[in-house]
């Protein structure tokens, strides 16, 4: 049975400042994605080698009650699953995401090449 995935239309949303209205968020919004996403349709959060990601921070986390199944969503990125090897990882990243995302704190992870977050710093 396959994992369910965060709706992809609940990031915007959670990614707008506050001190924004919507409407210049929108309007100032690019309409175009990067030509190798519009040519191959893929993720943005997809990745072929194992990367450090730093400076970014949580917009937003999103859990369901499945096993193993946490996502946090990214500025600038978008949904990134959270590795799923064991119930330890799961929870510990789970939480660091979760305080990420209250604090507002830079956020610095390693992302493999199975598009999972396997280690998360927050500062």
């Amino acid at each position: 049975m396959p994992d369910t995935q965060p709706n992809k239309d609940v990031l915007p949303a959670a990614s707008i400042s506050s001190d924004l209205s919507l409407a210049s968020a929108v309007a100032a919004a690019p309409t175009a994605e990067p030509p190798a996403l519009a040519q191959t349709g893929g993720d943005a959060g997809a990745i072929a080698a194992t990367v450090w990601v730093t400076g970014k921070k949580i917009n937003a986390l999103w859990v369901i009650n499945e096993n193993r199944n946490s996502w946090v969503a990214v500025a600038g990125i978008g949904w990134v699953k959270l590795a799923n090897n064991s119930d330890t990882a799961i929870v510990a990243l789970t939480m660091l995401g979760a305080n990420a995302r209250h604090t507002q704190g830079i956020v610095n992870y390693r992302q493999e090449s199975d598009n999972m977050i396997h280690e998360m710093y927050v500062w």
